[in-house]
């Protein structure tokens, strides 16, 4: 999903408003979200402030978001780096030293 009329942030917390709805839609029909079509997007009405305050919010809320973002790409990247690690050092194919080395 995307927007040329509001930012990034605003749309994600938009959608994330109306997915109990979306999942609801799915749920009747058994399916995962992919049934959800653009008429259900369509029919999901949010209130967009005006271009002024918008922007206004944008400035604080777009570094926060983006913050959002790396945090969540740099936990994901841990949790692979951890998840490949730790089972070679617990069986000792993997010294710590060697790991230490890689993850450098």
């Amino acid at each position: 999903m995307t927007s040329r009329e509001v930012p990034k942030w605003f749309y994600y917390f938009a959608t994330r408003q109306h997915l109990p709805d979306f999942r609801a839609i799915a749920a009747g029909k058994a399916t995962t979200m992919g049934h959800i079509q653009r008429g259900h997007l369509t029919a999901a009405k949010v209130v967009v402030p005006p271009p002024d305050t918008l922007g206004k919010f944008d400035a604080a809320f777009a570094p926060l978001f983006e913050q959002i973002i790396g945090n969540a790409l740099q936990a994901r990247t841990l949790a692979q780096l951890r998840d490949t690690l730790l089972p070679r050092l617990i069986s000792g194919r993997l010294r710590v030293k060697d790991a230490e080395r890689l993850a450098g």
